[in-house]
């Protein structure tokens, strides 16, 4: 974005597919200035459910094989673009978080989404790739979204938590301007993903998700399955820290139905509320054990937990000094907030400036995120 004008206005329309492999989260943003607090206006969002193959596949993703994987990262690529061009909207960027595949910091992360389809379809150039170079610098690659919240967040005097509950939760303490602490963040452990695999299972896949929590709700607590699962050496590692499906996947979750295998429609329930105890308890625990710097009075929740009655009903007993409300802030919501953050770190990346936090994600530096695919025809 070289020049100097400082009302330079670019729209960047930011492409976020999270774990729960639902489909394609896109926000079309406007975006006006040159530093890391720009003018924004979000112009368009919309949710693209993926077609069942594409659900399928990425379902259980480290089931793939490198030939599938190099198959389906043509075929996703093309979809992306077919599915952007029927919304006829302008843009001059595409921001592209892709599908993760495969996430094993310090070693790589792969997020498929060919970007070429999407640049010479529309003759614009596309930002994607956006984990590599921090998992380069020691990295998690992971939460990327933190310096979004900080962005959207901050306040002045009090301290703001963001909780986004996908597939993974995620959660991010955004220090007021005046507090010296710094913006940390880190996975809390499993979000939806195991809760909606048990809700598959016993629906024999015509669910694929528990709505509302209204599942859940009819069900009983399992505390000795809740005490055993809690015992997940994840929870005893200290942030920085990231987790995926290589630790929440198909492979624990079969772990937890030789531990517990639901004999009637009572049980799974039952088996359902347990697992939306696992992710509300792992999460408070984690805001109940922040520490002395930081005294937030506030959180925003994100993602498609968001809906669960049960869950954020659970998340509310056990943090009554905390103001818990859905994300809406001017435009970005619970729904499109990691879409337009992939728009945001888009801007960043044409700004060239650095988009990680290495207090997050324990990279050796902070740098610059994502890389450039140019049109053919350019």
């Amino acid at each position: 974005m070289g020049n100097n004008d400082a009302e330079q206005k670019v729209n960047i329309l930011g492409l976020m597919t999270g774990s729960s492999a639902d489909g394609l989260d896109l926000c079309l943003v406007s975006f006006a200035g040159r530093d890391r607090s720009p003018v924004y206006e979000v112009l368009h969002s919309q949710e693209v459910p993926y077609p069942k193959y594409l659900q399928d596949s990425f379902i259980n993703p480290l089931e793939l094989s490198d030939a599938e994987i190099a198959q389906l990262d043509g075929e996703l690529g093309a979809w992306f673009a077919a599915e952007i061009a029927k919304l006829k909207l302008d843009f001059d960027f595409i921001a592209s978080h892709g599908q993760t595949i495969k996430h094993e910091p310090p070693n790589f992360t792969l997020q498929i989404g060919n970007p070429a389809a999407m640049a010479d379809t529309f003759n614009c150039p596309v930002i994607y790739d956006f984990r590599t170079a921090d998992v380069e610098q020691g990295g998690q690659g992971a939460p990327l979204i933190p310096i979004v919240d900080q962005y959207l967040l901050q306040q002045d005097n009090s301290d703001v938590l963001a909780l986004n509950i996908g597939g993974i939760a995620n959660l991010t303490i955004v220090p007021g301007l005046h507090n010296s602490a710094p913006v940390l963040a880190w996975d809390t452990g499993p979000g939806n993903t195991l809760m909606d695999k048990a809700v598959r299972l016993f629906s024999q896949d015509r669910l694929s998700y528990d709505e509302s929590g209204n599942l859940a709700a009819q069900g009983k607590l399992n505390l000795k399955l809740l005490d055993e699962l809690l015992e997940h050496e994840f929870y005893q590692r200290n942030p920085p820290r990231s987790a995926g499906q290589e630790q929440f996947g198909k492979t624990y979750f079969q772990q937890i139905l030789k531990q517990f295998y639901p004999a009637s429609d009572e049980e799974f329930k039952d088996l359902i509320y347990t697992l939306t105890v696992l992710t509300a308890k792992t999460i408070t625990g984690n805001i109940n054990s922040l520490s002395t710097d930081y005294s937030p009075t506030s959180m925003y929740v994100g993602g498609g937990g968001a809906f669960n009655k049960t869950l954020m009903n659970l998340l509310r007993a056990e943090l009554p000094s905390i103001d818990i409300s859905e994300m809406n802030r001017e435009g970005v919501n619970q729904s499109n907030k990691e879409a337009f953050g992939f728009a945001y770190l888009g801007y960043l990346f044409l700004s060239e400036l650095t988009a990680n936090l290495p207090g997050v994600t324990g990279a050796g530096k902070a740098v610059m995120l994502g890389k450039l695919c140019k049109p053919h025809r350019s």
